[in-house]
Formats: C-alpha cells, structure tokens, sequence
C-alpha cells in the first residue's frame, strides 16, 4: 500500500526520528480555536523545557499521535521547531568551524604568537599555610 502523497509520508518519518527543540514561541493570536492554543503551548512548553524526540512528544503530552504530529510539522514549517544537526549534517558542521579556525590561526603571524605567551600571567606559589595544604595533610594521615 503506497501512501497518497510520499513527500507528505518523508516529512511524517523525519519528524518522528529527529531531535526537536523550540527555537521560538509562536504567535497565539493568529489562532482562534481555545482548545488548539492549549495543545500547541503544552507542546512547546515540553521543546522549550528539554530537546525531545518527534515520536515520543505525544506520549509526553498525553494527546494523540496524530495531532501532535501535525501540530508539530506546522511549528516547523513556521520556524518555531528546529532540528538539533545530527550525524553527517552535524560532522560537516564540525569540519567547516575547525576549517575556520584554523585559517584564522594561519593568518595570525608567528611573532604575535609568541607576544600572546609572553603576555600569559606567570603561575603564583600556592601558601605554605593554605586551606588546600592543610587538608591535603590532614587527607594523607
């Protein structure tokens, strides 16, 4: 059995799969029906207080599957939902910052390196009657 409308079915499944967090609260003004508000805050008050996972979001809400998925399709669409970037999307993420800052690294030349560490505060002598030396006494007899 085929489903209607396959791109409809793909959006379903990656909702289902991913990491969903609130990146913003929606604007409840342009909803009239008091019941929707209700369920579209209880959603974004679970997103808001812990990252969860698409599928498991209707179990913490205590709603059906099927609302809550549609509710929360429609949050994305708005950009109130986002994905937290996981797996290839997350590495490539990851490879083009340190890409980054090592090119800023290379621009940086050596003699201003070698100032940065002169610069560096030197490392004080801990007191011989410090709190931290007497317990550490007190600690090993």
């Amino acid at each position: 059995m085929t489903s209607p409308n396959p791109s409809s079915h793909e959006t379903q499944e990656d909702i289902r799969s991913k990491l969903l967090y609130l990146k913003q609260w929606p604007d409840f003004s342009k909803e009239y029906d008091l019941v929707r508000v209700g369920d579209i805050a209880r959603i974004c008050a679970l997103l808001a207080r812990k990252p969860t996972v698409g599928f498991l979001v209707h179990r913490s809400v205590d709603m059906p599957s099927h609302k809550v998925e549609k509710v929360l399709r429609q949050l994305q669409e708005s950009g109130c939902v986002d994905v937290f970037q996981t797996g290839r999307d997350a590495l490539k993420a990851q490879i083009q910052t340190v890409g980054e800052i090592l090119s800023d690294a290379a621009d940086v030349p050596p003699d201003a390196a070698v100032v940065q560490e002169d610069a560096a505060p030197a490392a004080m002598p801990t007191p011989a009657g410090s709190f931290l030396k007497r317990l550490w006494k007190k600690l090993l007899s």
